[in-house]
Order: structure tokens, then C-alpha cells, then sequence
């Protein structure tokens, strides 16, 4: 006989813990090795012009072997579309520098030195904006696209100020900056009607660098990997998804001792391999930050709309390339 409860009808409920489901990435150093080595020779053998279609293999797989809820990511960029934007902005950089270069000829050198920077400052938040916006929208899950909804104009005058903050103060408001950046473009991401947000704030991002560079230096950067490991939490602890009706937050479950061990040992991988490793250690890598990721659950991802927008311009992107910016993304 089971006994009878007795209950306080007028206690408060507790509240309902939300529900999680963490992001899964199924690579292999093997595979990857094999994509990689191809690749590269076909690149080589190209004299570099194969290196856009390089790239689309390489995200085509990291994607593919990134799973949420059962169901993989696809990459939909192609080779083809960011051979256009290889040579567009190749073409852009070496025209802008082939015509300040000449001009220095007439001019006097520091005037050369403050267009090239003017021109570094055009550039910057063209590739930034180009790079995430392309690789979002070339994106999706379950056959729904992600959308960034952005303007590049306001996206400058963001930029702009913030540039000119960074340079002030000789780098110290940088984390500013980034927070300031990845709000803006997190906010303006969705899929379906589920949008991003990120709600981190510059000084705690300041906390965790001014950190992270002092005691790397005094540890001889054996303190790296838990900075590297606060830099990740913090972004994905402060990012959050809403649908308009909930806001629930990312969570990330990586800790120090999993973090130092998974990069200390890539770096002794890399370093006894010279770098032939480096396939194998971006799976370990790959696999330690999404199997730490979870996602809310309460949100309809099983009945998702279709995204408005499809932007399949490589331009920003081949920049990011080529003045080194990348995302991790």
C-alpha cells in the first residue's frame, strides 16, 4: 500500500531547472590527415589556386562531424564561391597597396604610413563582418539556414570608435572591443525564429586576459591552457538564445585539469611531430570544447522555419585570410 503524501499547497514551487543537450564532434585525426595532405599537394601543384576548394573541404568536414540532437552541420560554401572572393580581394589589398606604394614614390613617407593605416582600418572590419556573415549564412542544420541580419554600416560606426578607444590606451580597452564586436554580430544571428545574444561585459573579459598573460608569463605559459579554458567559458556562459518568448543561456562544463591536459599534451604532439600531429590534435580540441557545450532544450528545434537570406559572397571571408582574422568558427 503506498502511503499517502500530505502537501503544502501553499508552498512556492521550485523553479524548473532548465534542460540541456550537448553539442557532439565526431572527427578523426586519420581522415582529417588524409583531407589535409590531399589538399595540399593539389594546392602546390596549383601554385595556390586550389586553395579556396582547400578550404571548403576542410569546413565541409569539421561541420559534418559536429552533431546537435542527433542531427549533423553542413557546410554549403563552395570552392567555386570563394574563388571569387580569393581573387576579389586579392585583388583589392594589392591594388590598395600597389597605389599607396606608388604614391610614397611622390610623397613623404609618413604620409605613405598613415594611409596604409587608414586603409588597414577600411579593411579590418570589412573582413570581420565578411568573414562571420559568410560563414553563417553558408550554414545549416537539419536543412535550415542560419541568418545574419547586420548592416555593414552600423557595424563600422561600432567599430570605428572602439578602434580608436583600443589605440588610445595602448590595447588596454581591446576586450572592450571584442565584447563590443560579438555582441553586435551574436545579436544579429538566428535560425529559424531562435536568435543569438551574447551578455558578456569588458571588464570581466580584461579580469580573465590581464590574468592569463601575467601568470602564463610567470608559469612560463604553463598557466595558458586555463586561460585559454576562461576565455572559452566566458564566452559560451554569456551567450544566450531567445525565440522571442524564452531566454535561456548557453552553459560550458570544461574544466582546468580536462583543458591542460587535452592542449598541454597536443603541444607535446606537435612539438615531437614538428606539426605532422596537428590533425589529430584539432580533433582532440574539437572534441573537448563540444562535448563541454550544452544547449537549452526548451526551445522547438524539431519544427524550425526555414531562415530568410541566403549571402553567398566570400570576399570578407578571403580577406579575413589574408590579414590573418579568423573566428575559430
Amino acid at each position: 500500500m503506498i502511503e499517502e503524501q500530505h502537501l503544502d499547497h501553499n508552498a512556492t514551487p521550485e523553479p524548473v531547472k532548465p534542460r540541456y543537450s550537448n553539442l557532439s564532434f565526431h572527427g578523426q585525426g586519420s581522415t582529417y590527415f588524409g583531407i589535409v595532405a590531399l589538399n595540399v599537394v593539389l594546392t602546390l601543384v596549383t601554385v595556390g589556386l586550389y586553395y579556396p576548394w582547400a578550404k571548403a573541404a576542410y569546413r565541409k568536414y569539421l561541420w559534418n562531424e559536429t552533431e546537435f540532437k542527433d542531427s549533423r552541420f553542413v557546410f554549403n560554401g563552395t570552392g567555386k564561391e570563394m574563388f571569387k572572393g580569393f581573387v576579389i580581394a586579392y585583388f583589392i589589398f594589392i591594388g590598395f597597396y600597389a597605389s599607396l606604394s606608388l604614391m610614397a614614390l611622390w610623397t613623404y613617407a609618413w604620409i605613405f604610413i598613415i594611409l596604409f593605416y587608414i586603409l588597414l582600418i577600411i579593411l579590418i572590419p570589412f573582413a570581420i563582418y565578411g568573414t562571420w556573415r559568410y560563414r553563417i549564412t553558408r550554414t545549416s542544420w537539419r536543412g535550415i539556414f542560419f541568418t545574419f541580419e547586420g548592416n555593414f554600416k552600423e557595424f563600422l560606426k561600432i567599430f570605428v570608435p572602439q578602434l580608436l578607444l583600443t589605440l588610445i590606451t595602448f590595447g588596454i580597452y581591446a576586450s572592450w572591443m571584442r565584447v563590443k564586436l560579438m555582441k553586435y554580430l551574436f545579436s544579429h544571428t538566428r535560425i529559424g525564429k531562435i536568435r543569438m545574444d551574447f551578455h558578456g561585459d569588458g571588464a570581466s573579459f580584461f579580469g580573465i586576459n590581464f590574468v592569463g598573460i601575467l601568470l602564463s608569463y610567470i608559469t612560463l605559459f604553463l598557466y595558458s591552457p586555463v586561460w585559454i579554458k576562461d576565455r572559452v567559458n566566458f564566452t559560451i556562459n554569456h551567450t544566450s538564445l531567445n525565440d522571442g518568448e524564452q531566454q535561456r543561456y548557453l552553459r560550458s562544463s570544461l574544466k582546468s585539469g580536462e583543458a591542460w591536459k587535452t592542449l598541454m599534451l597536443n603541444f607535446v604532439m606537435l612539438v615531437f611531430t614538428l606539426g605532422l600531429a596537428f590533425p589529430w590534435t584539432l580533433m582532440r580540441t574539437f572534441r573537448m570544447y563540444f562535448r563541454n557545450t550544452w544547449v537549452p532544450d526548451e526551445f522547438d528545434f524539431d519544427n524550425l522555419e526555414q531562415s530568410e537570406g541566403d549571402f553567398r559572397g566570400a570576399t570578407g571571408d578571403e580577406m579575413g585570410d589574408i590579414i590573418d582574422i579568423d573566428f575559430g568558427f
